[in-house]
């Protein structure tokens, strides 16, 4: 611990010598401007470039723009704290945001909201989730969603369908263990978070979309008889090795898509920004995508909802104007953004304005993902993701112990009042997210 503490001291010390966010560039007289993004691979970079740089630097000349890639969420913290870093933060989602904005991190957007017109342009739930103590801090960067992966040469080969009921989707997990395969592809040891993906499925689809909503906002406890059968739901899935075979920590987000695409797990249960991994990585794979089958009779199919990160201007930024101006020029670049979904599988914006007719022409599974996605919010068939919906306290709490309760290291009981004690201050604090009205 007192490593750790000397070696952050030490890359705070480095982050204060850097401080102050963009600077003139020394070279032709062009503003500095730095974009945040999380590590990528060569490929996920190019793809990158040829959709978010190439067009920024020719939209915005007078800049010297950089894309600024971050190991990881601390490092970042750790810049940002200093008083330097990018002029724009690429975050997680709006409980990664909140953890900014409680520290004066970010600025409030409401004015650039304003003149720019954005509250019109974003769906009213992505937009409303931007918001902390009724101040706008992001903008939503997609839409995204938890589905369930079937492997359909696996299913094909042995001679099964897509379940469509609860009662059927165990058969099937059932049969795949007697075959020695894995029935659901899991993984989280190089990302403890992922377990996010696991409990918002199950919250959502089991005690479904209004309990959870009551449970977060106070109208009910989070220690509910539903909302504990969910998570226990879950457990009692995990132990039975229907979910990561009962070793997910020790296998990475990678290796977990990996099982998946190569056919050593019949299933994954994982977001729909899976499938552009999956077509350009295993383009081989013979894969698709549906909503999870309804887990408690009455609840209904549920799509878990959320907005896949959010874009904020850092408060040590020296051109907060010129950040909001490239803000919107990503938001209202429409062919550009349609070619990024069409030909390198990124995920919509969630625009009011976005039209599913663009996208013909696509590969048909990422399609048809989209049109599910569409269909859900349409239909008031959504659920609640915790990087979108839940507390940043609750989120950050349940993301560490989650491998707690599948290891017998604590009791669902204890987790949830745990838990409940998170929800609690949040509400005592104002800082509960919006949920859809």
């Amino acid at each position: 611990m007192k490593k750790l503490s000397i070696l952050l001291i030490g890359l705070l010390i480095c982050s204060m010598l850097f401080a102050g966010g963009s600077k003139e560039s020394p070279v032709g007289g062009k503003t500095g401007f730095v974009i945040s993004t999380y590590l990528a691979d060569d490929a996920q970079v190019a793809v990158r470039e040829k959709y978010i740089d190439e067009p920024l630097t020719a939209a915005f000349a007078d800049m010297d723009i950089e894309v600024k890639m971050y190991t990881d969420r601390q490092s970042l913290q750790i810049e940002v704290a200093g008083g330097g870093g990018p002029d724009i933060l690429d975050l997680d989602g709006p409980t990664d945001v909140a953890e900014f904005a409680k520290a004066n991190r970010v600025l409030d957007l409401s004015g650039y909201s304003k003149k720019y017109g954005w509250q019109d342009m974003f769906y009213d739930w992505a937009y409303d989730s931007c918001l902390y103590k009724d101040k706008l801090y992001s903008l939503p960067t997609s839409f995204e969603g938890m589905v369930i992966y079937y492997n359909l040469d696996v299913l094909n080969a042995n001679g099964w369908t897509i379940p469509k009921t609860k009662t059927e989707l165990i058969a099937l997990m059932n049969a795949m263990q007697a075959k020695g395969i894995i029935p659901m592809s899991f993984g989280n040891a190089d990302y403890q978070g992922a377990v996010d993906w696991l409990y918002s499925t199950f919250l959502s689809c089991y005690a479904g979309p209004d309990a959870v909503k009551k449970a977060i906002t106070g109208e009910i406890k989070f220690t509910d008889p539903l909302i504990r059968d969910s998570i226990q739901l879950m457990v009692d899935w995990w132990k039975a090795g229907y979910i990561g075979d009962r070793k997910s920590q020790s296998i990475t987000t990678t290796d977990m898509i990996a099982f998946f695409a190569e056919g050593r797990a019949g299933m994954m249960i994982d977001g729909t920004w899976a499938s552009g991994q999956l077509v350009a990585t295993y383009p081989e794979c013979n894969w698709q995508a549906e909503m999870v089958p309804e887990l408690r009779n009455g609840v209904g199919t549920v799509l878990p909802f959320a907005t896949g990160g959010g874009y904020a201007i850092n408060a040590n930024s020296k051109n907060p104007d010129k950040a909001a101006e490239v803000l919107n020029y990503l938001f209202t670049s429409w062919d550009r953004h349609y070619k990024s979904i069409r030909e390198a599988s990124y995920q919509p914006y969630p625009l009011k304005d976005f039209s599913i007719e663009q996208l013909q022409g696509m590969d048909s599974r990422l399609l048809y993902m989209y049109e599910v996605l569409e269909e859900a919010q349409e239909n008031d068939m959504i659920g609640y993701c915790s990087w979108t919906f839940f507390p940043s306290e609750t989120r950050i709490y349940m993301n560490e112990n989650t491998d707690a309760l599948f290891l017998n290291m604590t009791t669902v009981d204890e987790y949830l009042t745990k838990a409940q004690i998170t929800i609690d201050q949040a509400i005592k604090n104002g800082t509960v997210p919006v949920f859809p009205k």
